[in-house]
């Protein structure tokens, strides 16, 4: 008679593990004497798993001989919204397993969460905790509480998370960083003053890191400091000083650019025998001097082919001039003269620097007028060219984003490709729908149209940017895919796969959108 042997029941190990590699959704029911089989909420697959997991975590460490402290129970987690609908959380699987190639739509999906209010599945926080770096806060809101929970579970322990430091004196430079930058939110006076107490015995390196957290509520009283930095042993220091006193329109930094721009530009103004008056500009160059490398103000070695070192420093100059000090004659007047002068591109170069700084509108629109009319040879004693083409499309990039969209959709209908392609150069990071819709039917007339614009409009690889820029609704994803399925059969075949991508990715934030707003997310 042979023995019959009965093997020990399984305590359901090998069940949860399968459905752990295979996915909570597809994994089949376990088997019904299962012990653990009745954890979990009901109808909830992947709390289910997680469940099962813990208890069996604790099953197997119950012969482990640990003494009962060492099994601190972790608070409740703390879920900081709704879950995502089971099609959303599908489609972030799939874009961080997809790597650094998906990171665009994995910012985007994660904005998109933040703004609906939603947070990210549990399975897959542990995949998406890495990127809390880059994207700290959609991230916070969508997993931040959750992925703080994680940490503290995996560490072993249930103790309370550390509060952010309040001590910005110690720790890493990034600690301290971000320290002082709360410190300077709460008491911007107080924060400044802690730090010129300190500021000489701290290392060149930190200093510069500190004076650049300045710029967090940065405002006139922060001049004298700044002002005291220019002196500074360290070069980083004093380049961190001269950035941040560039910005207050008020300080002795920008008096002092004030006075070295109107010294070296003056407009002339004769009266006529039969009545009006005519205006000259007066342009003196600046000579290199230990002031205004004091300031920043110091010869690139590239100038030389560029205008001479001389022409440098006043484009410089200009460019760290507060605009007001130009307030004795309209700007149109300022542009129109340097354009026919022998300096205009140095001229030209501070002024958009000083407008971009400032970000002033009414300086960007004369900017923008008057480039315009000189490319179109409106513009008396201009010779229209390339450079001026350039120069107003990145001077139209300086105005109010409707008001761009709306100069560019006017050079839609009316307007050579090369004009268009340059202002598309400059184009916001996104743009309205109407824009969208406007900039598809121009592409879709181009794409059709003769060679020479194809070629043109393939060379400059704009379709690529615009999928990231554009508005991504059902009508742009349907007229992207029409312009790529009605392209010329002997169109470029770098035009053909700019279109593809274009209606790639139009599609897939079109879906993103609807993954969160569909029937399973309404």
């Amino acid at each position: 008679m042979v023995a019959r042997t009965t093997a020990p029941a399984a305590d359901g190990w090998e069940a949860t593990l399968a459905a752990a590699l295979i996915g909570a959704d597809r994994a089949p029911p376990g088997p019904e004497d299962e012990a653990f089989a009745d954890l979990g909420p009901a109808g909830d697959p992947a709390g289910s798993l997680l469940a099962r997991l813990a208890a069996q975590g604790i099953h197997r460490l119950a012969g482990a001989g640990l003494a009962a402290e060492a099994l601190t129970p972790v608070p409740p987690r703390d879920l900081p919204g709704p879950e995502c609908p089971p099609a959303a959380a599908a489609r972030l699987a799939l874009l961080l397993a997809a790597g650094p190639s998906a990171r665009s739509r994995l910012e985007e999906w994660c904005d998109l969460a933040a703004e609906a209010g939603i947070r990210a599945p549990a399975w897959l926080l542990p995949a998406l905790a890495p990127y809390r770096s880059l994207w700290p806060r959609p991230i916070e809101r969508i997993a931040g509480p959750e992925i703080a929970w994680l940490d503290r579970a995996c560490a072993g322990g249930a103790a309370e998370p550390e509060p952010p430091a309040q001590d910005w004196t110690e720790g890493t430079p990034a600690v301290r960083r971000d320290a002082f930058a709360a410190f300077r939110e709460r008491d911007p006076d107080g924060a400044r003053a802690a730090l010129e107490a300190a500021f000489r015995s701290e290392k060149a390196e930190m200093r510069q890191t500190l004076v650049d957290t300045l710029d967090v509520t940065l405002g006139e009283a922060d001049a004298p400091f700044l002002e005291a930095c220019l002196d500074d042993r360290a070069s980083g220091v004093r380049a961190a000083a001269q950035r941040l006193l560039a910005r207050l329109t008020r300080s002795p930094f920008a008096a002092r650019m004030a006075a070295r721009a109107r010294t070296a530009l003056a407009v002339e103004t004769k009266r006529r025998l039969l009545g009006g008056t005519t205006h000259a500009l007066t342009v003196t160059l600046p000579e290199e001097a230990p002031a205004l490398a004091r300031d920043g103000i110091e010869p690139r070695p590239y100038r030389q082919k560029a205008g001479g070192a001389r022409a440098g420093l006043l484009q410089e100059i200009l460019a760290q001039t507060p605009l007001h000090a130009f307030a004795d004659h309209p700007p149109r007047l300022w542009i129109e003269l340097a354009l026919r002068g022998e300096w205009a591109a140095p001229i030209l170069e501070g002024f958009l620097a000083a407008v971009r700084r400032e970000d002033d509108p009414n300086w960007a629109r004369a900017l923008t007028a008057v480039l315009g009319e000189a490319h179109s040879g409106r513009l008396s004693g201009v010779r229209p060219t390339n450079e001026l083409r350039d120069d107003w499309a990145r001077a139209a990039a300086l105005l109010p984003d409707a008001e761009w969209e709306r100069l560019v959709e006017d050079l839609f209908r009316k307007a050579a490709v090369e004009v268009i392609l340059a202002h598309l150069a400059h184009a916001p990071p996104a743009v309205s729908e109407r824009f969208t819709l406007a900039q598809l039917d121009w592409l879709a007339a181009v794409t059709r149209g003769p060679a020479g614009m194809r070629d043109a409009l393939g060379r400059t690889w704009l379709i690529d940017r615009f999928g990231e820029r554009a508005w991504p609704g059902e009508d742009a994803a349907a007229q992207a895919a029409a312009i790529l399925a009605r392209l010329p059969g002997d169109a470029d075949e770098r035009l053909r796969r700019q279109c593809a991508g274009l209606a790639d990715i139009l599609d897939v934030r079109v879906a993103m959108r609807r993954d969160f707003t569909g029937p399973e997310g309404a």
